[in-house]
């Protein structure tokens, strides 16, 4: 069952265009120069793709800013260079070789990650590098950090207290669509929509007191 939609920004390339099994599970693309005239009140969530112009998202970031203090999640799997996202420190390649670098779950393994293994989060077919190259330089006082590097780096974090709402922070991390089906990584886009759902219903409750 959908609770609600969920959009999903980004420019118009392939690598952003949604499947028909995306858009029935609640996803619908939003351009992102669409943004200041698109009523986001409407959407659950809010992922952020890393396919974006970030002068522009500084630009309307006021707009951002409203959606999460009424109690709206936001997704950022941008690899960040200018403070359009509230809290959220740059992006910064790691001077670790793709072929060395490891990624870590923080203890006890955050929902969104149940049933992951960690070695299908690294490798994709064998491969690494596919997840993400950088990470934050800071994170916001308080945040939650779910994902390390071996320097223990952080790669994704969830911030409850600089906004009234949630953000899940990625450096770069293309997680929503990462999964490929012949490893645990299948689950981990539903368990992302559900997460962010489950968020925003919290959330929104706070954000009315």
């Amino acid at each position: 069952m959908i609770l609600g939609y969920i959009a999903y920004i980004g420019t118009d390339i392939q690598f952003t265009r949604l499947t028909d099994k995306d858009r029935r599970l609640g996803l619908i693309f939003l351009h992102v120069y669409d943004i200041p005239y698109a009523d986001l009140s409407a959407y659950e969530g809010i992922i952020i793709t890393n396919f974006v112009e970030e002068a522009f998202l500084l630009e309307n970031q006021t707009i951002l800013k409203r959606y999460l203090d009424q109690g709206g999640v936001i997704f950022s799997q941008v690899e960040n260079s200018l403070p359009w996202l509230p809290g959220c420190g740059k992006w910064v390649r790691s001077p670790i070789p793709i072929k060395d670098r490891e990624f870590h779950y923080t203890e006890p393994v955050h929902q969104l990650f149940q049933g992951i293994d960690l070695y299908d989060l690294n490798y994709k077919k064998g491969v690494k590098g596919f997840l993400t190259r950088g990470y934050f330089d800071r994170i916001p006082l308080n945040a939650e950090v779910l994902l390390t590097d071996q320097d223990k780096q952080p790669v994704l974090y969830i911030d409850r207290h600089t906004t009234k709402g949630v953000i899940i922070a990625g450096a770069g991390t293309a997680l929503y669509g990462y999964g490929i089906q012949e490893n645990s990584t299948k689950y981990l886009s539903g368990q992302i929509l559900s997460y962010i759902r489950e968020q925003a219903q919290k959330s929104r409750k706070g954000a009315k007191k």
